[in-house]
């Protein structure tokens, strides 16, 4: 897989992204530091972590990394990178990689740019332990009105594939849902056989 060929027209359908999941100490447990997206972006109102899209040649972390300053107002210094956690390729074609690390600041003194409408922070041991709920809803095919049933076999018992998208929510305050919530998961994972 890790030589896995793509073709050009496949590869510029798809958009890069880059996210960093901050771990930040509150009173002494770790936590993870979460976005509100403000109104002046796109999904306001939604959680999500520090990233966005890659700027000419740089690299996922690089722009993790990047988008976490300019998000969260703070210097590089104050971000302890940690390492790579894991990816995303969405079917609407959004590849998206997750980086962690720690966050050397209080979250009271963190003065979050226009992109952020509030932060809010999550103990880890609580996402240890109430895991998300996973929903799974099937793709379905809608086939318009004329597609030609008659020209393949078995017309329209055609035994098509299907697949599912697997969709998890934690219950917190905000709800974190989506994305966000499998790289979450994903994270959490990792952490947990890494504290082993």
């Amino acid at each position: 897989m890790k030589s896995l060929l793509v073709d050009d027209d496949f590869y510029e359908k798809i958009k890069n992204y880059a996210v960093f999941i901050p771990v930040v100490e509150v009173d002494g447990k770790e936590h993870i530091l979460l976005e509100v997206r403000s109104q002046h972006i796109g999904q306001p109102g939604e959680v999500s972590f520090p990233g966005g899209g890659l700027e000419g040649d740089e690299s996922f972390k690089d722009a993790a990394i990047r988008e976490t300053m300019e998000e969260l107002r703070i210097d590089r210094e104050d971000i302890e990178y940690l390492g790579y956690s894991s990816m995303i390729l969405s079917s609407s074609y959004r590849h998206i990689k997750a980086f962690y690390g720690r966050i050397h600041r209080k979250i009271e003194d963190i003065n979050y740019n226009e992109e952020v409408a509030n932060l809010f922070t999550v103990d880890i041991d609580y996402l240890r332990n109430k895991p998300p709920i996973r929903y799974r809803a099937p793709y379905k095919m809608d086939f318009p009105k004329d597609f030609p049933f008659e020209k393949i076999p078995n017309g329209k018992d055609y035994k098509f594939i299907t697949g599912y998208n697997d969709m998890y929510f934690y219950d917190t305050e905000p709800v974190i849902w989506g994305m966000t919530a499998k790289l979450l998961k994903n994270f959490i994972e990792s952490w947990n056989k890494d504290e082993k």
